[in-house]
């Protein structure tokens, strides 16, 4: 489509889109108004990220940067997590059901909703209360936690709402991270930016202390097991020097094919002890998992009190450490550790005959642990040994073949063994270091800033949400004109018409109202009058008409169209105008028996099926007793009935249009009308006793297959077809 055409159509609309365009300012302006105003708070946290690591299993510690930046999005996801989500939600909840200000106040329709009226809150406290001290979530399938979910939800601090309020980002090149919330309450969004850290933490060092403590039991194996290969490689520095006494030169590559075939031999033995190991891991890894298929089994509910009991210690030890922290004044925490130790006290003596299995269970279990850790270290340092006998092996056998001697080999020998000191002291100094240190690696994660209650609400950007909602608006209004117009396949320009048909254009004419004006009245008018736009360009366009009819040379012309409706009638009046306007004479034919509009328009006699010349040559004077006149100057029209059939079906022999050729002489034009090519054959059968045909388009209508086949009927009459005319256009279509 002409982009020049759909600039005129906005151009046109301008009104709607300018209507679009304040209907979307008044929108953002009353969105901006009634926003509830909400308040931000600021909590920020250290990460200590870039300190030294205090347990590790590496012997050269590289301050790496994208491990860094792999580190903060971990914690940054893990604020995020449903874990520590949860753990904020049940916070913040419990913290409402208990306290006499709370940040959520219902409202005496939530009140009336059906979870609050069942809820049961003493149950509800003691649920929340366990779910927060043993870092579980809710369990929806249990009626009791399923109905502490509901009543969460009622108070708006579920997990997704939560996490909708919630920013966690780190500030670019430093160790900080800023942790924001904004709610509808300055305390509800202090709280939870300073809360949720805690959380985090106590999640975080769950998941790392255990984690931890497993490096630690495996940077004691791979200590001894260091320990262990530098004796052995003492023992054999010392076993060799004594055997070769007194270096011999002539001896040089017999000693390095010795000291090949022994690492070759060492190599070999190191591999299957190697194997061992593996085999041995494989067995231990299938006992642990039979064992937790046997352990998940829900036999009684003694058996978990040994899990209780261990949790409880992890707590203490952790409530501990912050009471340390604090100077071991604080009654809150010393309260919590006392209430753990009764607690495990209870366990203890309620589950001792019970969980005497459980507990063989567990020692078991952690035996077999203690042991899947010694084969991962003992596998580690068997593969350090391959390697290093892989190494030594191809020096060994360089030697033997390019005339080493008994000293390089020994050479080689003390160079094994003090690389292996050195690692040894390496390792001895990470133990040192990590003896009486907290295993959870985030210690140094502490809070720098603390989120304090919001002064003012944040700005509602009410300038900016009405900018947009306008701009918005205004571009999606004149996207939808767009749509419309591209959807549109009606014939509205003539650029379309040519594009669509491929026919010849002899006018195009604009569309006028016949309401407020008949057709005569248009043409109603002196050469000096002063005419009105429309009804001036209107006449001018049938004037184009005119002049491309006589052009053309042809007198006797059908006017017809694809479809009924086009307008052929009041084109066809209308050219009568021009030509009378010219001092043309000119005879209407109605043979539109389908729809007879020029005979009820004119009061016309219909005897266009009653005549017929009777084979006299002098039959032509009875043509006058058939016309009528017409308010039109110099124009006559012979009518029709109206019915269902065809003018080969109704005409009698002789007929009119089968004289059409003598009747000429009395006229300087004959118009006729022709029904609708798509419904009728009238036309076709019409169009022998013609000299030309003019074809009849609306604007208003697209083309169709039908309309297709009358289209092929006005290429293969090339010889009579003049061309076409497009009726009802709008006027600001007409140039395009």
């Amino acid at each position: 489509m002409d982009l020049i055409y759909l600039v005129k159509v906005l151009v046109r609309r301008k009104w709607t889109i300018i209507f679009c365009l304040i209907l979307g300012i008044a929108g953002g302006l009353l969105f901006s108004f009634f926003a509830p105003k909400r308040y931000l708070s600021n909590a920020q946290y250290s990460t200590g990220f870039s300190q030294t690591q205090k347990v590790s299993l590496q012997l050269t510690e590289i301050f790496d940067v994208n491990q860094i930046d792999f580190r903060f999005n971990n914690v940054i996801e893990t604020f995020k997590s449903p874990i520590v989500l949860a753990m904020m939600s049940y916070d913040l909840l419990l913290h409402d059901l208990e306290s006499t200000h709370p940040f959520t106040i219902l409202t005496e329709k939530q009140k009336k909703d059906t979870v609050y009226r069942k809820a049961d809150f003493q149950k509800a406290k003691e649920i929340l209360r366990d779910k927060l001290l043993n870092l579980k979530l809710l369990t929806t399938y249990n009626p009791d936690e399923k109905r502490v979910w509901d009543l969460m939800n009622l108070y708006g601090y579920d997990e997704f709402s939560v996490l909708k309020q919630l920013t966690v980002e780190r500030i670019p090149k430093t160790d900080y991270i800023n942790v924001s919330f904004s709610s509808k309450s300055p305390e509800l969004s202090a709280y939870v930016s300073n809360v949720i850290g805690i959380k985090f933490k106590e999640f975080y060092n769950s998941l790392t202390s255990t984690t931890t403590k497993q490096s630690l039991y495996k940077l004691d194996s791979l200590q001894q097991s260091k320990r262990k290969e530098v004796d052995e490689l003492r023992s054999r520095l010392q076993v060799y020097r004594a055997k070769i006494g007194t270096p011999n030169p002539g001896d040089a590559a017999t000693a390095a094919m010795a000291g090949y075939q022994e690492l070759s031999s060492s190599l070999t033995n190191q591999q299957a002890i190697l194997n061992d190991y593996k085999q041995k891991l494989s067995s231990v890894i299938d006992q642990l998992a039979s064992m937790n298929t046997v352990t998940t089994a829900p036999t009684s509910a003694n058996t978990n009190n040994a899990d209780e009991i261990l949790v409880l210690r992890r707590t203490n030890e952790l409530l501990a450490a912050q009471l340390a922290q604090k100077g071991g004044n604080d009654p809150d925490i010393q309260k919590k550790i006392n209430d753990n130790l009764s607690r495990i006290v209870q366990l203890g003596a309620s589950g001792t005959t019970a969980s005497a299995t459980a507990q063989k269970q567990v020692d078991k279990k952690e035996a077999l642990i203690k042991s899947k850790l010694e084969l991962e270290s003992n596998i580690a340092s068997t593969n350090q040994n391959i390697e290093m006998y892989k190494k030594r092996t191809e020096e060994f056998r360089k030697i033997a073949f390019s005339g080493g001697g008994e000293e390089v080999v020994a050479k080689a020998y003390e160079n094994d063994l003090t690389t292996a000191e050195k690692e040894l002291e390496k390792y001895n100094s990470s133990l040192f270091a990590s003896q009486d240190i907290d295993v959870a690696p985030d210690f140094n994660f502490k809070q720098i800033i603390l989120g304090q209650p919001a002064i003012k609400a944040e700005s509602s950007h009410g300038i900016l949400i009405t900018a947009i909602a306008g701009i918005s608006m205004f571009f999606l209004s004149s996207l939808f004109i767009i749509i419309l117009e591209l959807l549109d396949t009606s014939l509205r320009t003539p650029t379309i018409f040519h594009k669509e048909t491929k026919l010849n254009v002899l006018t195009v004419v604009n569309k006028i109202d016949l309401q407020k004006k008949t057709l005569k009245e248009y043409f109603d008018f002196d050469s000096k009058s002063d005419r009105e736009y429309t009804s001036n360009t209107f006449i001018e366009n049938l004037r184009k008409l005119r002049y491309e009819i006589e052009c053309s040379g042809k007198r006797v012309i059908l006017l017809t169209s694809p479809k009924a409706q086009e307008g052929k009638s009041i084109i066809l009046e209308s050219l009568a105008y021009t030509f009378s306007m010219s001092k043309k004479k000119v005879l209407l034919v109605d043979a539109n028996f389908s729809n007879n509009t020029l005979t009820r328009e004119f009061a016309a006699k219909p005897t266009l099926e009653s005549f017929s010349m009777n084979g006299h040559d002098n039959g032509i004077e009875k043509i006058w007793g058939i016309t009528t006149l017409t308010s039109i100057t110099n124009t006559d029209i012979i009518g029709c009935d109206e019915g269902n059939y065809t003018p080969s079906e109704i005409l009698p022999k002789n007929n009119l249009l089968a004289n059409l050729d003598k009747v000429i002489h009395h006229y300087d034009f004959i118009l006729l009308e022709g029904a609708a090519l798509n419904t009728h054959a009238d036309s076709k059968e019409i169009s022998e006793y013609v000299d030309g045909i003019v074809g009849v388009f609306s604007a208003k209508n697209g083309i169709g297959e039908m309309d297709k086949e009358a289209i092929h009927f006005f290429r293969i009459n090339d010889s009579k077809f003049i061309g076409a005319v497009l009726n009802n256009v709008d006027e600001q279509n007409l140039g395009l």
